[in-house]
């Protein structure tokens, strides 16, 4: 059977959600639950799906409790997550794009945000050539 969603499909999404919800400033206990639920799926021996399929109770993997569990089962039936449009709904759009860049992780596209008004990646590139970005904490 072709499988659509992988678990480097999962973990993708767990990942950016934590980005997102650590952009935002969410508990970090929350943000650090779906970085490692997205290491433990990406590092399984098998696909998720399959495990679903076979009847496994995810949620008795480590790092996988009921919650996350019934997010992955989201994510294989429809191929993404309602929770994850929710919050990107919250966040301003270009700070996706923004994170997505190499070595720019969710806390310095948010200061950027925040003490610049940084909201695509060309303002972040206009910015830092004129030198606005100087001096802002560990930049």
């Amino acid at each position: 059977m072709i499988r659509l969603v992988h678990n480097a499909d999962i973990a993708a999404i767990f990942e950016k959600l934590a980005d997102l919800l650590e952009i935002e400033g969410a508990n970090p206990f929350r943000i650090r639950a779906y970085r490692k639920a997205a290491r433990q799926i990406a590092n399984l021996p098998r696909e998720a799906a399959d495990m679903i399929e076979a009847g496994e109770n995810l949620a008795d993997l480590p790092s996988i409790g009921d919650d996350l569990a019934h997010k992955i089962a989201e994510i294989v039936a429809t191929g993404k997550l309602h929770l994850l449009d929710e919050v990107s709904g919250r966040v301003p759009s270009g700070l996706s794009d923004i994170v997505a860049l190499p070595g720019l992780g969710p806390k310095r596209a948010k200061l950027f945000y925040d003490h610049l008004g940084v909201r695509s990646r060309g303002e972040l590139a206009s910015k830092i050539k004129s030198g606005a970005a100087n001096g802002l904490p560990g930049i």
